[in-house]
């Protein structure tokens, strides 16, 4: 999807290679689908910090939470049957 080539993003196979279980799905579209669910809620300026813990392994499942802060919002992807964060980050108006 997002015209990287990188191995460890095309199959298992050649992901192993590089020492990962799996192919992985690529960190910038996981912050992308990420930021998705905020939709409608975001002011027309603000950053984003986002800090990737663990890879998604393809295929999986993981499981969003997001909450309001003082400055913006939080938000957490987890792995969806583990307690394994796969990133976490806030976004805050500018």
């Amino acid at each position: 999807m997002s015209g990287d080539r990188n191995p460890i993003h095309l199959h298992a196979l050649t992901a192993k290679l590089f020492g990962f279980p799996a192919a992985i799905a690529h960190g910038m579209w996981t912050k992308a689908h990420a930021l998705a669910s905020f939709e409608g809620r975001l002011p027309d300026a603000f950053t984003v910090d986002v800090r990737f813990k663990q890879p998604v392994l393809l295929p999986g499942k993981a499981a969003f939470t997001s909450w309001k802060t003082d400055d913006g919002w939080a938000f957490e992807l987890w792995h969806a049957s583990k307690p394994k964060p796969h990133l976490e980050g806030t976004i805050s108006a500018v």
